[in-house]
């Protein structure tokens, strides 16, 4: 499954460590690519998560911010042309607040609110002393697919509870085959 048309989903990892996790999570993997662009220096990651047909690269070492992002994410779409969801994973930075109980390793889905995307870069933005921080303008929001995908996951979250527990250590049952290396593997990795 290396033809890039059957591919619909970009995922751009920030870090090589969100890059492996990634990985991770497909259920199945791919064979690369002999069809990516001749200029494209992304190395990508095919498989499938569910019944999409999932892209994942990485920011190149030593590169960060949105310039980077954004070469990835156009490279991404020169050689893979029928993409038409793409996540940008990473490390929020600001997320701490005295209302919400936000520590490393929690995962944080932004969602939009008040006619705001719910995203916004720290650079749209000021911070002045002794006052909250004051946004200047917000990315665009999400498509509207990914915002009906939010709001299911939501009332899942709300009826249910989530299941995230579950998955991380599904991953690591399927990577790991012994008990003893289950939790060798925990301890190791949080």
């Amino acid at each position: 499954m290396s033809d890039p048309a059957r591919y619909t989903v970009g995922w751009i990892c920030d870090l090589p460590v969100g890059y492996i996790a990634a990985q991770e999570f497909l259920d199945e993997e791919h064979n690369k690519s002999s069809f990516v662009s001749p200029n494209d220096a992304n190395d990508y990651t095919l498989g499938k998560i569910g019944e999409h047909n999932v892209v994942i690269a990485v920011l190149p070492d030593g590169e960060y911010g949105t310039a980077s992002a954004a070469n990835v994410a156009t490279n991404m779409l020169n050689s893979f042309h029928n993409i038409r969801i793409g996540l940008m994973v990473g490390i929020g930075g600001g997320v701490p607040s005295e209302r919400h109980d936000i520590r490393l390793g929690d995962v944080v889905v932004s969602a939009p609110r008040g006619g705001e995307s719910g995203v916004f870069q720290y650079d749209f933005g000021k911070s002045i002393q002794d006052q909250s921080f004051q946004y200047t303008r917000f990315l665009n929001q999400p498509p509207a697919i990914l915002r009906a995908a939010m709001a299911g996951i939501r009332t899942q979250y709300e009826r249910k509870g989530h299941q995230l527990e579950q998955a991380i250590n599904g991953i690591f049952e399927k990577k790991y085959k012994t008990t003893s290396e289950v939790q060798m593997a925990r301890t190791n990795h949080g």
